[in-house]
């Protein structure tokens, strides 16, 4: 389930039909205190690039946001907490190694698991790393560089939240400055935090 749908040759921008539910809005109000403690971890890892996709987003809660000769509206905008462009919800199922193809490489994921399970390793073949990933686990990856799995679990249900911010979607509902890629953020360097209070 993907929060954001973008159809590039369209230059559009949509939610998902299974967000548009009354079940899905509930769901939504329920995760919504753990997508803003998620999206504070995110301003703390990338600052930067938290504010340039904040500053997005924000323009598509307010509606009426013109992409090109369009604009948006408000009923068709769900309204979830915190700054990536979307999230994927995986429920009971293995993900095999792989990178995240439409990411940029400078830019992190962030990972969520949650559920009634009690054994599954995260793995990281390019580290050489197998990390414990069990249940309220968050991990910030660099999912377009690192090839990431996980194969297996043990004890109950898993739930992973995949939280991304992808230059398709910023570059489509992008109206000011941070519409030129150029400007975008970078890989996150320690001069990231010295302008913050």
């Amino acid at each position: 389930m993907l929060i954001w749908v973008f159809i590039q040759n369209l230059r559009r921008l949509t939610t998902s039909k299974s967000l548009r539910t009354p079940e899905a809005v509930q769901w939504l109000q329920k995760i919504k205190p753990v997508e803003e403690l998620l999206d504070k971890l995110f301003s703390a890892i990338s600052p930067k690039l938290h504010s340039t996709a904040s500053t997005v987003m924000g323009r598509v809660r307010s509606g009426g946001l013109p992409i090109g000769s369009k604009g948006w509206p408000q009923d068709d905008i769900v309204r979830i907490a915190g700054a990536a462009s979307g999230v994927s919800v995986i429920a009971n199922r293995a993900s095999v190694c792989h990178v995240d193809t439409k990411g940029s490489k400078e830019w992190y994921d962030f990972l969520l698991t949650a559920g009634t399970y009690n054994k599954c390793w995260f793995r990281l073949p390019d580290l050489q790393l197998q990390l414990e990933y069990l249940p309220g686990t968050v991990v910030a990856l660099n999912g377009r560089i690192l090839r990431h799995e996980v194969l297996e679990w043990k004890g109950g249900d898993r739930v992973c939240y995949a939280h991304w911010t992808r230059p398709n979607v910023l570059e489509a509902l992008s109206t000011g400055p941070e519409r030129d890629s150029e400007s975008w953020p970078s890989w996150v360097a320690q001069s990231d935090y010295m302008d913050l209070n």
